[in-house]
């Protein structure tokens, strides 16, 4: 009975009717995608934006699709506009403003995302990847001059809001890194107090969780400022309401709250990912009961495909176990190893303060392993530091692999693996992996010497990683010592007692 709320919001999403200019037409094809519905083919929609002609680089039709409905009709599936509501006060009066600041965020980085994917594909009878080439290199200058405009700090929710969208795609943050951190470190520092505050009635110098959350959100996904984000987790955490949502009150009338629904679905969003005493079933009822008949959910009105979406990728996600929602942060270009493509040691020391910092994650339990490769220094005298590079690059590659960690070079052909916080297994996943890689190398290398992994594993609070990575780094000296000439298969142990208060992994 709980879910079906889940499969009317699935149905309504498999019912709707794409108008390929509109703003959201992107974010409802990924809607479709992502629920097993028939979307429209690539080919369709870049031969609708073709058909197109840009007006002026000012104007509202600068791109090949609308930025709002106001030059085009809605699908029949969006409200009508006479209904459409202004769900925060601190947005503008005006309609068509209203829309914009949910669309050219959503828009611009839906646009982006898919034509970047498109780009980056093989090229086929239709040119699909040469043309989609050619409209994001016409797009792009533009959609980089409006996501700057958030830079400027002007309005907290919709310059937040923007960060959000760009953190959230990974192919938007590629093409738009530089300006997504230009945000997140302008609002982190203005968030020195733990919480982003309002500049404009009705939230002049009052807290705003919503954009203490968005941000909050984007800090982890780029991994900057994580030092800020304890403090915000925190005050988002206790910003819930007795009845599952979140809101910014304002004092006026209860119109736009207390509890709001994208707030609420931010907010969830955002503890599910990094607070694992969080119970995300309790926001999500308050949720549900905001449905429409229609079975979509609305913010404002035109938005309602994407939002829908959204929810339901946070109720999917809530089923699954800490370990596997876990929001690693993200591994900036300047923080990756460029012979290996793993982060370097200053990206465990962020993790390590991370794990630090955030509420219900410190004390928490997880998995460290680390790993040096045996006779690693003798295949690299004999063939070479290009072929040694090779080696590292592919032991690294097999690392990355293991699910629910992150894997670090810590230097050399040193390798850490964090486990994420609740994982269990880890001992038991790279002893399997140590016995396949034998093969592995064989299969690239054709060598007979195989470089083999020393892995020491043990069990730590989230909390205490750094000390434990201490400890082990002590310790894989003794396991040198003890296994100068490992089996083909390297060898593994678990330390036990490697930090205080912690259970030794199975």
């Amino acid at each position: 009975m709980e879910d079906e709320w889940l499969g009317r919001a699935q149905a309504a999403i498999g019912n709707i009717a794409i108008e390929l200019t509109s703003p959201f037409a992107i974010a409802e094809v990924r809607a479709l995608c992502a629920n097993g519905f028939d979307a429209p083919r690539p080919d369709s929609v870049l031969a609708r934006w073709e058909s197109r002609q840009p007006g002026s680089r000012a104007g509202d039709d600068r791109y090949r699709w609308e930025i709002s409905h106001k030059r085009c009709r809605p699908g029949a599936h969006v409200p009508a506009e006479k209904d459409w509501r202004r769900f925060r006060p601190d947005l503008p009066r005006d309609g068509d403003r209203i829309e914009l600041s949910l669309s050219l965020p959503i828009s611009l980085v839906e646009q982006a995302s898919y034509l970047d994917g498109l780009a980056e594909g093989p090229e086929d009878a239709l040119g699909t990847a040469a043309r989609a080439r050619t409209l994001l290199a016409e797009s792009e200058p533009l959609m980089r001059r409006d996501l700057a405009a958030s830079i400027a700090a002007l309005n907290p929710w919709v310059d937040t809001f923007t960060l959000l969208c760009l953190a959230k795609h990974e192919r938007a943050l590629r093409r738009f890194g530089p300006l997504a951190l230009a945000i997140a470190t302008t609002y982190a520092f203005l968030a020195d107090r733990g919480a982003v505050f309002g500049w404009r009635h009705p939230f002049y110098e009052k807290p705003l969780v919503s954009a203490t959350a968005q941000l909050a959100a984007g800090l982890v996904r780029l991994g900057v400022e994580l030092a800020r984000v304890g403090g915000l987790v925190r005050h988002v955490r206790a910003a819930q309401e007795a009845h599952g949502g979140w809101g910014d009150p304002h004092g006026l009338d209860d119109k736009y709250g207390p509890q709001e629904l994208l707030t609420t679905v931010v907010c969830a969003d955002l503890l599910a990912r990094v607070d694992p005493t969080f119970e995300p079933e309790v926001a999500l009822r308050w949720v549900a009961s905001q449905q429409s008949p229609s079975g979509f959910f609305i913010a404002h009105g035109p938005e309602l495909v994407w939002l829908t979406g959204e929810i339901i990728d946070l109720a999917r996600d809530a089923k699954r176990p800490f370990a596997e929602r876990f929001s690693f942060p993200h591994v900036a270009a300047l923080n990756v190893d460029r012979k290996t493509g793993l982060p370097f040691y200053a990206y465990f020391d962020d993790l390590a303060r991370l794990y630090e910092e955030l509420p219900g994650v410190a004390q928490a339990p997880t998995e460290l392993a680390f790993i040096d490769l045996a006779g690693f220094r003798a295949f690299n005298t004999k063939h070479g530091q290009d072929m040694g590079d090779l080696v590292l690059a592919a032991f690294a590659s097999t690392l990355a692999h293991v699910s629910g960690a992150r894997a670090i070079r810590d230097g050399g052909d040193e390798f850490l693996v964090v486990g994420a916080p609740l994982r269990e297994g880890l001992a038991k996943d790279l002893d399997a992996l140590r016995w396949a890689w034998p093969a592995e190398f064989r299969r690239r290398f054709a060598r007979a010497e195989v470089v083999v992994p020393r892995i020491l594993v043990a069990a730590s609070r989230c909390g205490a990683i750094r000390a434990c990575r201490e400890v082990l780094g002590r310790r894989v000296g003794d396991l040198k010592a003890r296994a100068k000439s490992p089996p083909p298969e390297g060898v593994l142990e678990v330390v036990l007692a490697a930090v205080s208060g912690a259970s030794p992994p199975e």
